[in-house]
């Protein structure tokens, strides 16, 4: 018996050991995997329907003209005194990342509601039909996609900020996305008393706009703000980032006005860090 396992080993020793020294490693491997997840993820936890609803609330003046649109996959805060929206609002989750539905071409104008410019306001304007919710975020459902394209989801964007630093902002939001499950994400106009207009002053040209971000899966929940002026948009993400407080002050709406007493605090942070780690 001491012979047979002796020659075993002298056979297959080798391998033995390759095998033992192959599992550690991957055994390793796949600590140092789980641990950079837990780390990256930051326990990540399912939102209900009520929690959503909640959070996806937008408080907005009673002095400011706003029919809340709730199309199928967005909602839209429209504002008919200025024929741009104050706010849209949706989910985005990972999943819905990968759609295969095709880019609908022609803007629209959403007829049942007041105010709602048409395509042809915007022509010869030299302006954009930039979107507030991406149609690259609705890729996943085909009349989605399509209500992207109404009139009441879109404003008057100069082509540099449309085509620069806001198309490289949305590509982040869907990076962020992937990562961090699902994250609630609000568009809209900074307007001034100082903002041109179009089609004979029935849509206005914001100076600015602002994109509020929650990742409401993670824990701790986190948010940042951004603002970009209506133009020419260079430089680093991280000279555009804000407070959400700091957009509540220039708009006058109340984002997140369900939260806790305790959680409040994230609305007056600026914490850029936590998420381009």
């Amino acid at each position: 018996m001491i012979k047979c396992v002796e020659r075993f080993w002298l056979r297959w020793g080798d391998a033995v050991r390759f095998l033992g020294w192959g599992l550690t490693v991957a055994l390793v491997c796949f600590l140092l995997y789980r641990v950079a997840m837990s780390g990256s993820t930051q326990h990540l936890v399912p939102m209900s329907e009520g929690a959503r609803d909640s959070l996806t609330t937008v408080a907005v003046p009673r002095s400011v003209p706003d029919t809340l649109v709730r199309y199928g996959a967005f909602d839209v805060h429209f504002n008919s005194g200025l024929g741009i929206a104050n706010c849209a609002a949706y989910e985005l989750v990972n999943n819905e990342l990968y759609g295969t539905a095709e880019r609908a071409g022609e803007f629209m104008q959403d007829a049942g509601v007041k105010g709602c410019p048409s395509s042809q306001d915007y022509a010869g304007s030299g302006m954009d039909r930039g979107h507030l919710v991406p149609a690259a975020d609705l890729k996943w459902n085909e009349a989605a996609m399509r209500q992207s394209f109404l009139l009441t989801n879109v404003a008057p964007m100069h082509k540099a900020l449309n085509e620069g630093g806001w198309a490289k902002l949305e590509e982040k939001v869907r990076e962020w996305t992937v990562r961090d499950s699902a994250l609630l994400v609000f568009t809209g106009p900074i307007v001034s008393e100082n903002d041109t207009t179009l089609a004979g002053g029935r849509v206005t040209v914001p100076s600015a706009y602002y994109k509020v971000i929650m990742a409401p899966c993670v824990r701790p929940m986190r948010v940042i703000a951004f603002i970009y002026p209506n133009g020419h948009s260079g430089g680093r993400l991280q000279q555009y980032a804000v407070s959400v407080d700091e957009v509540e002050h220039r708009t006058g709406l109340d984002f997140f006005p369900y939260l806790s007493v305790e959680q409040q605090w994230i609305e007056n942070a600026v914490n850029l860090d936590a998420w381009v780690k």
